[in-house]
């Protein structure tokens, strides 16, 4: 048998290639092509063979919606052949009615040996189209799931930021981007109070409610940002436009949630800000908007704000704030003042209450009006409620017969170590926990639902420590509350109090209040008594003891000694404390 010659090994080699190839000339006329050149031509409606034709007028002929990629393959090969490109690649889209199909072509030129300088002209150039179908499906099916949130199927942080980019690009004068930002409003405990579950069932209602809305409006996107933070973004003619929306959206999201048998309510805070107006950048619009929610949320919650250049102005106090408060922690600059309580029948002194105060370096001795939004936040509020409890151990070492009131955060009684980190320090300094009288506001009583404060007090109250509920009337915990949670003690909020002497729907309050609490056996200590004309109003509607002025403003911890001393009526703190609550210490 004959070995076939080179031209024929050359061809079969060539037709044995899965890319379709053909060779051109300078002039683009087709002078060669393999087996799979000519079945990639008649699947996509060509004339099978193409030896002879000109490649360059078929790409500048073409029409219809691949025109366009075809135009800029003719550009490409013609660059190539005027040694105008060394060689060009690209990928494109190739679909029909019955399917989607993608190619890589490639355009390499063909040179002699002697015209091999870059940058001369070619003899003409190897044009091959590789289908990559299935690579594309892949990439595209994985930038999907990158771009989605896998829980609720909307946009993720990731791909919004990315549309801000394409929308600031292509904004068009006159008209305005609107970025909303949304945050339910008390997802936290319902995730805390019923699970995981149900808090995912709320974030994918959430997700369906914006997609129902979105779908009103064309150019509006929705995305989930994290966690149960929300983003819509969306263009309109003028910013007042946004007013409906943002009232719409307020209402859907304010409607309650079938969550089991259960019906839930959890509405959002939304803070809305403009491009152009508000911010020039993707980022700076982000900010804004960030800026705007956390006004709202802190401005009452279920409404929305729009950014204003306050706000901004406000955020940089803010974090000026934050970093001096953690540094005063660090330099011990938070120090802890001490205001009398008095038994009312005879005015003996039963002991004091932590107040916290700040030794500013540059502004003095600040009380808590000036730094509350340290106080209200979660993070520096139980740090800062940390440090008070331990200077008050600190001083109870020192002073054994002196019972002190201290606030305590949710974060700390939400911490499963505080009960046995409380009773570690006490007991490291040598402090009985009954000198130690642990105040909880009625956020604790209400945020209770899986039962964990109650869990916790009754384990610290089984310690020995007495249990008091601070500011009742503020909130809306109810007197049946009181029954619920193992308390000691009720201390009747300072509000009610200044009312007494002109308000006798105030008076009334009062009075049930303490007759209830007496009936389960409780104390109460009526706050802000800065006169002695309610001081006879509290005492004759029962209340057991008082705070006030009136007895004595907050001291440094470096004259209780000396107040203690001089005090001017039967005293001696523990020794003149009520009789022990006539509730069960257990429960």
């Amino acid at each position: 048998m004959n070995w076939p010659s080179k031209d024929v090994m050359a061809q079969s080699v060539f037709d044995a290639l899965t890319s379709s190839i053909c060779v051109i000339d300078h002039d683009g006329i087709v002078r060669s092509e393999n087996g799979a050149w000519t079945q990639f031509s008649s699947r996509n409606g060509g004339a099978g063979s193409y030896i002879g034709a000109n490649y360059l007028d078929i790409c500048w002929k073409a029409t219809g919606a691949d025109s366009e990629v075809a135009h800029r393959i003719g550009k490409a090969i013609r660059q190539v052949l005027d040694g105008k490109r060394q060689r060009f690649e690209a990928e494109y889209p190739c679909h029909s009615q019955n399917e989607q199909r993608w190619f890589l072509t490639r355009v390499t030129p063909f040179r002699f040996d002697s015209d091999s300088i870059q940058g001369n002209p070619s003899v003409g150039a190897v044009v091959s189209h590789q289908e990559i179908t299935e690579k594309k499906l892949l990439e595209l099916k994985l930038k999907g799931i990158a771009e989605t949130d896998e829980l609720t199927g909307l946009r993720n942080r990731r791909s919004i930021i990315d549309h801000f980019c394409k929308a600031f690009a292509e904004h068009k004068t006159g008209r305005t981007v609107a970025l909303f930002l949304l945050d339910l409003d008390n997802f936290k405990e319902i995730n805390d109070t019923s699970g995981h579950d149900a808090g995912d069932l709320i974030i994918k209602q959430v997700a369906k409610r914006l997609s129902a809305l979105t779908s009103q409006n064309s150019s509006a996107i929705a995305a989930r940002m994290g966690g149960d933070e929300f983003a819509l973004l969306l263009e309109v003619e003028q910013p007042w436009c946004i007013v409906p929306i943002a009232e719409e959206l307020l209402g859907v999201l304010s409607q309650p949630y079938p969550i089991d048998d259960e019906h839930v309510q959890c509405p959002a805070s939304i803070g809305i800000a403009f491009y152009p107006t508000d911010a020039v950048t993707p980022e700076s619009l982000l900010k804004a908007a960030d800026l705007a929610l956390y006004r709202a949320k802190n401005g009452g919650r279920n409404r929305y704000v729009f950014y204003t250049d306050n706000l901004s102005e406000a955020a940089q106090l803010r974090k000026q704030l934050f970093n001096q408060g953690r540094s005063g922690i660090v330099r011990n600059e938070f120090e802890t003042y001490f205001q009398p309580i008095v038994r009312l029948r005879d005015k003996s002194l039963l002991g004091f209450e932590a107040l916290i105060r700040w030794r500013h370096p540059d502004q003095g001795l600040l009380t808590p009006a000036h730094f509350l939004a340290l106080l209200k936040d979660w993070s520096m509020g139980e740090a800062l409620s940390q440090v008070v409890l331990l200077q008050v151990i600190q001083h109870l070492s020192d002073w054994p017969e002196i019972r002190i009131s201290v606030n305590l955060t949710t974060g700390q009684l939400r911490n499963p170590n505080f009960v046995d980190f409380l009773c570690r320090e006490t007991l490291a300094h040598s402090v009985n926990a009954e000198q130690l009288k642990l105040e909880i506001t009625e956020d604790v009583v209400l945020g209770d639902s899986n039962n964990e404060f109650e869990t916790t007090l009754t384990r610290l109250r089984d310690a020995g420590f007495t249990i008091s509920l601070d500011d009742f009337g503020t909130g809306y915990a109810s007197l049946s509350h009181l029954s619920q949670f193992p308390l000691d003690e009720i201390k009747i909020d300072m509000s009610f109090v200044k009312q007494l002497n002109t308000s006798r729907r105030a008076r009334s309050v009062v009075r049930s209040i303490t007759h209830l609490a007496h009936e389960l056996g409780l104390s109460v200590v009526a706050e802000g008594i800065e006169d002695a004309e309610i001081e006879g109003i509290v005492a004759a509607l029962g209340c057991d003891h008082g705070q006030g002025y009136l007895f004595g403003r907050p001291q440094p911890a470096s004259g209780i000694p000396d107040i203690i001393k001089a005090w001017p009526y039967s005293s001696r703190a523990l020794s003149a404390l009520p009789a022990p609550n006539l509730r069960s210490s257990s429960r």
